[in-house]
């Protein structure tokens, strides 16, 4: 069949915007794989995937759709090929796993509250700055089992990195990396339970990991959730402060609510994409790709397909079968996965327990960024006890 071209295509959207930037891929939904000229950091063109059952294979083809390296130390796992890919994997899994989730689901409230301690009685805060910038990263620290007398650092570093730009971005990385390095050579033979000692301990095929090795999967874990479980704390909020009945739902029926966070999270992949690279030639539903040419995966897209999800546009809660591939799928679905459901779940939960009813202040002042598709700012307000 013919293939359909495109001059170019916005996927990165790595600016500030007013249009929502989930409704500016719907242009191309629907559509069988097709060769944009330009656009996404690419030169020469790739192709662009959109539907449902075409990214979920792709994605489970990970011999053939590789991960691109786009940095000079590859992040692992992230870039990792099979067989090394799973074999990196089997050492950070058992410190995320569901169980682990659950052990620390307590703790994690603690946290919650504790943030939202310092807004609830003055009746505002911005959503973005005030809570979910720094929710997540205080979870993180305490998952990695980053010493107390360092965690302030190590969050105000976090979110140095999560604010900054050139020099002072890289500089904060790089003292992440440090603390990182210190904690795990700590660790290295005395382990304490925690992420950070599974990886220092770790083995694959019976030898010990290189510490190069595992400061790279230790920074590598912790950057996956600095940006994404914010910026879906954000799109979530900016949902229920427009739905007074989703709000009403939260609070009566706190037990539905990994349910809602399931529908939020394939309506608001903040990883909207996923880029590969051909290992091979392949025909691919109807087009011929060619070894070396590059693939974009539009989950974003994928999670709105009308086939795989009736009514997708709208937020549906009671939505018996949500197979949204926000997270993923095959070989490198995400690790963290448990621990943003829970973060999330916990998130709504303890908030709507505290501030019931809210709205945004000031519309006008959302803005929109990508790639991780995110709000700079969620300006919300409340009636407080007099």
């Amino acid at each position: 069949m013919a293939v359909h071209v495109v001059d170019s295509i916005d996927l990165q959207l790595a600016r500030d915007i007013e249009r929502d930037p989930f409704e500016a891929f719907d242009a191309h939904i629907d559509m069988d794989p097709f060769w944009a000229k330009e656009g996404d950091f690419y030169d020469g063109g790739f192709w662009v995937i959109g539907k449902f059952d075409q990214c979920r294979e792709l994605l489970q083809d990970a011999e053939t759709f590789q991960s691109e390296v786009f940095t000079e130390e590859p992040l692992l796992p992230s870039f990792a090929q099979p067989p090394e890919l799973q074999k990196l994997r089997q050492v950070l899994l058992p410190h995320l796993s569901r169980r682990k989730t659950v052990e620390a689901e307590d703790r994690v409230r603690e946290l919650a509250n504790h943030y939202i301690d310092a807004f609830a009685a003055a009746g505002s805060c911005d959503l973005v700055a005030d809570f979910a910038q720094h929710f997540p990263i205080a979870v993180f620290a305490e998952l990695y089992g980053i010493a107390n007398d360092k965690r302030a650092e190590f969050r105000q570093l976090a979110e140095k990195y999560l604010h900054s730009v050139g020099a002072e971005r890289d500089s904060a990385w790089e003292s992440i990396r440090a603390i990182v390095r210190g904690e795990l050579q700590e660790r290295r033979g005395n382990p304490r339970g925690d992420l950070l000692s599974g990886i220092a301990n770790g083995e694959i095929d019976g030898a010990p990991i290189e510490m190069a090795i595992c400061v790279n999967l230790a920074a590598t874990v912790f950057l996956g959730g600095l940006d994404t479980l914010p910026s879906a704390l954000g799109w979530t909020f900016r949902y229920l402060a427009t739905h007074e009945d989703a709000r009403r739902r939260v609070r009566e029926q706190p037990e539905t609510v990994p349910a809602m966070v399931e529908e939020f999270l394939r309506l608001y992949p903040v990883v909207a994409k996923e880029r590969r690279r051909l290992s091979r030639d392949v025909d691919f539903h109807g087009v011929h790709m060619k070894a070396g040419d590059r693939v974009v995966a539009l989950l974003s897209l994928a999670n709105r397909d009308e086939v795989e999800f009736p009514n997708a546009r709208t937020a549906d809660f009671d939505r018996t079968v949500n197979r949204h591939i926000t997270f993923g799928v095959g070989p490198h679905r995400c690790l963290g996965s448990h621990l943003a459901r829970s973060e999330l779940t916990i998130a709504l939960q303890e908030w709507h327990r505290r501030i019931p009813d809210y709205r945004i202040s000031d519309p006008s002042k959302i803005r929109f960024h990508g790639g991780i598709i995110a709000m700079s700012t969620l300006p919300l307000e409340w009636a407080t006890a007099t």
